[in-house]
């Protein structure tokens, strides 16, 4: 056993050596049109600018994106340790809806994810919204209530809860980017922005530097 551990974590390790630190928002991000997010690229070694090469679709960032990033050169840790290269592009907004292929390059270091631009109806249909959360509510505490109250007969319900009925409803996965296990901030944050996030992040994407103010951030509904 401590010798399949051993090369699982050799093989994590070499895996992740050619591997870019983090692009944010994450692979598989879903974002909504117009709607402003920090941009980050986060690089293990310290790489000129002029050697990292980002593209959006194929197309290279700034005109993709209309803009260049902000570039640090070397990113600070705690007691002024270099953690690397960044770059970071604050309050970027994507106008266009669809698939967007961010690629970075840099040494050898390379990292891709993939965001889901969508966009919205032109005509607003509510000028409000009440947005309420089952906190710890489960598929199986919503069954136990439904036959608690209801009844059920012949293995199937004998009425509907009211919340069955409602118009827009959604399950949503609140785990957080490092861990399965969540907390109250960042499972508020998925609900709030749509974005994973870490345990103790509140509406931001926890970058590597020891500074909690600035970490790449995402609008929130209400902000919205």
């Amino acid at each position: 056993m401590r010798t399949l551990l051993s090369a699982l974590a050799a093989t994590t390790l070499l895996a992740g050596a050619a591997q870019a630190t983090a692009i944010y928002p994450l692979d598989r991000a879903t974002i909504l049109v117009s709607s402003p997010f920090d941009f980050k690229i986060e690089l293990d070694a310290v790489h000129p600018e002029a050697e990292i090469a980002v593209t959006v679709n194929g197309k290279p960032y700034a005109e993709a994106f209309g803009t260049k990033a902000d570039y640090v050169a070397e990113e600070k840790g705690k007691d002024d340790a270099v953690l690397g290269s960044a770059l970071i592009l604050r309050d970027l907004a994507l106008a266009e809806p669809g698939s967007y292929t961010v690629e970075v390059r840099a040494g050898d270091e390379t990292r891709t994810v993939t965001w889901e631009v969508y966009a919205t109806p032109a005509a607003p249909k509510a000028r409000n919204i009440i947005f309420f959360v089952g906190d710890g509510l489960s598929v199986a505490h919503r069954t136990a209530a439904r036959i608690m109250s209801k009844g059920m007969t012949e293995g199937k319900a004998d009425g509907r809860l009211a919340m069955d009925d409602l118009d827009h409803m959604a399950f949503i996965g609140t785990s957080s980017t490092h861990s399965v296990a969540t907390d109250s901030a960042n499972t508020m944050s998925a609900y709030m922005t749509g974005h994973k996030s870490r345990v103790n992040a509140l509406g931001v994407y926890a970058d590597r530097t020891p500074a909690t103010q600035d970490d790449p951030k995402v609008e929130t509904i209400a902000e919205r």
